[in-house]
Order: structure tokens, then C-alpha cells, then sequence
């Protein structure tokens, strides 16, 4: 028996000792120490203890609603919903409060969201019960393109795949719009939230409309199911206004959010629409890896994307081993599933010499003169990314001797905890955090590295998500190094013929590598030149936009079949009163009615 075990047992035994008027005040006093205990060992990530104290503290004072509302947050930060929802829906009747009805929403929100019953409805947006609306009538070619977020307001990764591909669709002879979500661009912190925001942006002449600009900072209280519902009211107008012949879902901020949208629309619209799989978001929702693959809440958010990716007339990817995932995972028919790789622009993308002026003075601004440079260009939000190994890797070489020096690019939730990283490994100002910077100046950035370093850990999006900066990196001509997973190992090629690859989470496997390469620079060039050759002749944008005019006419092609064996089924059944018939009216008519039974 621990000492914790014996000091309960010792104050239960005082406890039931005491005049019976008196006990009441101890089981108080009790609860809240119980409670103090639990708070402590949320906030140490000690989970599991947590609970426990407050299952303690919940026994011995059952009404005491603050005890249920610390156990409903713990509950739902380790991911198990129905028990979380279920407390704080008792917490709501027992003790109503604002800030009680706000919990119970959000969890609720998350709860309806991926529930298999539910799905957002259409409005009818004008129409009467004799004067429906007319169905959409399509423009020949028009594609509306489902984006969580676009350029001009973001340059990252997402975003700028977004307008790549919309560029290389219409270059394939299509019309493509963007429409954003609700919300999208956001007031920047310290403008006037008053102040109007455009509603539309052009980059490249590539039309992306924003839904209710600027409103973010009132959308704060609208839980997830919520915000669906708005987004899709919202983009049935501009499904109305556009007109589209093809519907394309990009992933939203959970993945299948948006995803959902489009199921609804298209079969509110009649439309085909196809979902792009940008990442793996099932286990976004935490950052603690004990939680984030096992819990009730990922294997109900793995669900939804199943859900949404077998209703889509088409299935797009990023990598072979996405692909993988969404056949053998998801259950996916490989027939509907298509890769179309992350890819780069070679006329932005071109070799640059360290020696030129202007790069040269920004090495000597950086303090980077006379070190061999590991660079990554990256967020700094999760912790898949895995600088860290890179950090430790550099201070290994350092104290080996050799001139090394980090530069990370990027903005991120993690830049303070990385920057406290890097002086503890005593870098100092051989590592430079740049952040954030112009969209147009990255690639004189890539200039400054002599090895960039992709030295993501194991983890669900990591293991599988192709990134798209070691191809900007190659068609620099600069040498890659990868962690060994799977996404990254198909980068790399066989034998290691376009970049070299080092053991995933492993900085001293990382460190071995680099202090070989030092020494042999005539293995750098080799790879850079491979690698050169491949993006150049299969990693472009304009290879894209063929392959995705190519998914969207298989999309066509496959609703017209889908709608032709359901007509099919639906005149063998006319005139019967088999409850078949029955099932299937009521799962054409679903999309048009409210989840009430989720609620």
C-alpha cells in the first residue's frame, strides 16, 4: 500500500471518529483539499490522478457542482466525450450558469458533430411549398473550391496548395472559384473590428469570396455543429451564385468539417463533388500522445472522415502512403482514391547561390558566415514537426566541434518552447528563429541552408502527410535529409537516390548522418541533382492540373452512375409498402432535415 493509499485510509478512520454534527465541515474540508489535488494534477498533464482524486471528492460530496465541472474538463481533455458531455449536462441542471451552459454546449457541439445521424440542412433560401426553388443549373466547366482559409491573409502550406491548384485547373480549362469559411479573413489583433472587410480577394485572377469577413470575433460561442450549419446556409447561396458544375472539398480545420459541407450541398444541389484529404486531423484535437489515438473522441472523428469519404464521388490524396490509410483504414474503394502529390512552382523556385550579394548579406545579418547551415521551413505549432530533434542534433555536432548553426522559418504556438530548448542546449546564437517571413522573400531563405533537415516524429499525420517544402528545397538545389517515415521515406526515393534519411526521433542517428555529409560534399551533389531531375519532370503544378481535371470528370461520370442506380432502385419500389421503400425515402430526404435526434 502506497503513502497516499494509507493517508486516505488514516483520514477516513479520524473522520468516522468525530461527533456526527462535525463530519459534515471535515467531508468539506475534505473535498476541497481532494479537489486542490486534482487541479494540481491536471495542470501536471497527470490525467489519470486527476480523476481519480475527483471520483474520491465526487463520492464523499456528490452535490458539490464545482467537483463536476472540474471532472467534466478532465474528462473531455482525455477525450472521452459521452462521459464528459454526460457530466456536464448534469452540471447544467443542477446548477445553471452561463459559464456551466457553455461547457455543456461546446462538448455537445463536438458530440452532435460526429455523430453518424447527423448533417447539416439546406435552407430553402426563398423558396414556398408552391413555389420551390429551381434546381442549380451548372456552368459547363465552373468548379467551387471548399477552403477553410486562402492568399492573401495566409501564405502557409494550405494555402498556397489551394491557389497552386486552382491555378493549374484553369490552365487545364476549367472556371474555378474559392469560397472561405465564415469568418475568414479574421480582424487582425488592435484594428477596428467596425471597420468593413472586403468581401472577395483576387490573387492571380483567381476569384476567392469570403463568407461573413471579419466576424470571427463573433463567432467565439458557436460550438462546432453550430458553425457546420452556418457554413453550409452560407455556401448554399454560393453554390446558387456560382453555379458550379463540380463541387471540390478541401480539408477543413478538424478535416471532415468541411468535407460534410459538401456532401450536403451536393446532394442538396445534385452535383458531384470530390474531397481532397490534406492531413489526417483525427488526432489534432490533443497534443498528448497518450490520448490522441486511443481515445473515444479519435475514434469518433476517424469515423466522420470515413463517413464523408466514402459519400464523395471522388477521394484525393497526397501520398502513396495516404493512400494506404484511406483503402486499408478507412475502407476506402482503391478504384475512388487518387494521389495527387504536393508539387512546386520551378519558376519561383530556382537555384540561388549563397555567393550572390544579396543573399550574402543576409547570411552575414543572420550570422551564419563560415557554419554549415541545417534549416527547416515550418510552422511551429505541433509537436510532430520535431525540431526539437534537430536542436539536440546541432548541439551534439557543436560539441563534437564542428561549425554547425540552425535557421528555422515559421511562426508557431511552440516558438517560446523551442527558443527555451535551444538555450538550454547552449546553441546560443548559432541557432536563428526567423519567423514569420514575406511570402516573397522565402525562397532567399532556402538560400541560406546547406542541408534542410524534415525531422518530423512519429505520429498519425506525420507518419503519413507528404509536406511541400523539401520539394521547394530540391528545385533550390539544396540537399534534403528526411526522418525515416513512411511520407517522407517516398521522398527520399529507393536507396536514398534524392534525399538521405535518418531514424525518427533519433538525434544522435540525425548528427551521425550530418557529420558524414560534411565530409564528403561530392554525396551532396549527387543528390541534388536527382532530386532536381524528378521535381522538375513529376512534381509540378501544371502535371496537377491535368490529373485533377482527370478525378473530376471520373467524379462526373460516377454520379451520374450513383443517380442512376438509385432512380433504379427507387421505381422498383414505388407502389410497395415494403419498409425498404420506406428507408429509402427517408435517407434521400435526410440532408433536408435537421439532426434533431443527435441532440
Amino acid at each position: 500500500m502506497g503513502a497516499l493509499a494509507r493517508l486516505r485510509r488514516k483520514v477516513k478512520r479520524q473522520v468516522r471518529a468525530m461527533p456526527r454534527r462535525s463530519r459534515k465541515a471535515a467531508r468539506i474540508a475534505i473535498t476541497y483539499a481532494e479537489t486542490a489535488v486534482a487541479v494540481r494534477r491536471h495542470q501536471e498533464q497527470r490525467h489519470e490522478d486527476a480523476l481519480s482524486w475527483l471520483q474520491d471528492a465526487a463520492r464523499r460530496s456528490p452535490a458539490d457542482m464545482r467537483v463536476a465541472r472540474l471532472r467534466s474538463q478532465v474528462l473531455a481533455r482525455t477525450g472521452r466525450m459521452s462521459d464528459a458531455l454526460t457530466e456536464a449536462s448534469r452540471l447544467v441542471i443542477e446548477a445553471p450558469s452561463a459559464r456551466n451552459r457553455r461547457l455543456q454546449r461546446s462538448l455537445q457541439g463536438r458530440w452532435v458533430e460526429t455523430d453518424a445521424t447527423w448533417m447539416p440542412n439546406v435552407p430553402t433560401l426563398g423558396s414556398t411549398e408552391t413555389q420551390p426553388v429551381a434546381p442549380v443549373q451548372p456552368i459547363v466547366g465552373r468548379v467551387l473550391y471548399l477552403a477553410k482559409e486562402s492568399m492573401p491573409h495566409r501564405n502557409n502550406g494550405y494555402c498556397t496548395r489551394t491557389h497552386e491548384t486552382l491555378l493549374a485547373v484553369r490552365a487545364a480549362g476549367r472556371d474555378p472559384i474559392a469560397v472561405t469559411l465564415p469568418g475568414f479573413p479574421a480582424v487582425a489583433p488592435g484594428e477596428d473590428t467596425a471597420m468593413p472587410v472586403a468581401r472577395s480577394s483576387r490573387v492571380d485572377d483567381i476569384e476567392y469570396h469570403h463568407v461573413m469577413p471579419g466576424a470571427q470575433h463573433l463567432l467565439g460561442d458557436v460550438t462546432y455543429d453550430e458553425y457546420v450549419q452556418l457554413t453550409t446556409t452560407a455556401f448554399a447561396r454560393e453554390v446558387r451564385r456560382v453555379r458550379p458544375e463540380v463541387l471540390h472539398a478541401g480539408s477543413g480545420h478538424r478535416g471532415y468539417d468541411i468535407a460534410i459541407v459538401g456532401q450536403t450541398l451536393a446532394a442538396w444541389a445534385d452535383l458531384p463533388w470530390i474531397y481532397e484529404v490534406r492531413s489526417f486531423f483525427e488526432t489534432t484535437w490533443t497534443a498528448d500522445e497518450r490520448y490522441a489515438e486511443h481515445a473515444e473522441y479519435y475514434h469518433r472523428r476517424f469515423d466522420s472522415e470515413s463517413r464523408a469519404m466514402r459519400a464523395a464521388d471522388a477521394v484525393v490524396t497526397l501520398s502513396g502512403p495516404m493512400r494506404d490509410e484511406i483503402i486499408n483504414g478507412h475502407g476506402i474503394d482503391p478504384a475512388n482514391v487518387f494521389v495527387i502529390p504536393n508539387a512546386v512552382d520551378l519558376e519561383r523556385f530556382v537555384p540561388v547561390s549563397r555567393a550572390d550579394s544579396a543573399s550574402l548579406e543576409l547570411t552575414c545579418r543572420l550570422g551564419l558566415e563560415g557554419t554549415f547551415v541545417l534549416g527547416y521551413i515550418s510552422n511551429l505549432d505541433h509537436f510532430r514537426e520535431g525540431q526539437e530533434v534537430l536542436l539536440e542534433a546541432a548541439a551534439m555536432l557543436r560539441a563534437e566541434g564542428r561549425s554547425v548553426s540552425v535557421l528555422l522559418v515559421g511562426e508557431g504556438r511552440r516558438k517560446a518552447e523551442l527558443e527555451e530548448k535551444a538555450r538550454t542546449l547552449g546553441l546560443g546564437r548559432s541557432c536563428v528563429f526567423a519567423g514569420s517571413v514575406p511570402f516573397d522573400e522565402v525562397p532567399a531563405w532556402y538560400a541560406q541552408i546547406d542541408l534542410f533537415v524534415v525531422p518530423r516524429v512519429p505520429e498519425r499525420a506525420g507518419r503519413m502527410v507528404s509536406p511541400m517544402k523539401p520539394f521547394e528545397a530540391m528545385a533550390m538545389e539544396i540537399p534534403v535529409m528526411v526522418s525515416d517515415l513512411p511520407a517522407l521515406v517516398e521522398i527520399a526515393g529507393t536507396d536514398e537516390e534524392r534525399a538521405f534519411v535518418f531514424t525518427a526521433g533519433d538525434p544522435a542517428s540525425l548528427a551521425a548522418r550530418v557529420a558524414a555529409l560534411i565530409d564528403r560534399p561530392e554525396e551532396l551533389a549527387k543528390r541534388v541533382s536527382a532530386a532536381g531531375d524528378w521535381v522538375r519532370r513529376e512534381r509540378t503544378w501544371e502535371g496537377n492540373g491535368k490529373a485533377f481535371d482527370d478525378v473530376y470528370r471520373f467524379a462526373q461520370e460516377r454520379h451520374r452512375a450513383r443517380a442512376s442506380s438509385t432512380s433504379v432502385r427507387t421505381s422498383d419500389l414505388v407502389g410497395t409498402s415494403d419498409p425498404v421503400g420506406t428507408s429509402a425515402d427517408s435517407v434521400g430526404t435526410s440532408i433536408e432535415t435537421p439532426g434533431v435526434a443527435a441532440c
